[in-house]
């Protein structure tokens, strides 16, 4: 008894090699959104008029009381002006940067 062989349909596979291709473009959009939002996790949403976005996901801000010597601070706050930066974006860089170093701790 012979196996007949289904001829592939042209059709099914164009279908086939689009969804290939917005696969493979949703991934580059995905990396391309990733590196300019610096690694923040996004949502894609779909407005009213069917166009599709992506959204940054806020992260819940957590606060901490901080207690280091009034000299310190001083010193802390002029090297951030003369940088330029906020004197809090200064201590989320050194946070980031702590939890970056000693994330091998956890893993």
């Amino acid at each position: 008894m012979a196996i007949k062989r289904e001829k592939e349909n042209k059709f099914d596979s164009a279908v086939a090699e689009l969804n290939e291709q917005e696969a493979a473009a949703g991934e580059k959009a995905e990396k391309v959104i990733r590196g300019m939002t610096g690694g923040v996790r996004t949502k894609t949403i779909v407005d009213k008029n069917g166009r599709t976005r992506n959204v940054r996901v806020s992260e819940k801000r957590k606060t901490m009381p901080v207690y280091i010597p009034e000299s310190l601070f001083e010193q802390f706050e002029a090297i951030n002006t003369a940088y330029g930066k906020s004197n809090n974006s200064a201590i989320v860089e050194l946070i980031r940067d702590y939890v970056t170093e000693k994330n091998t701790v956890l893993k």
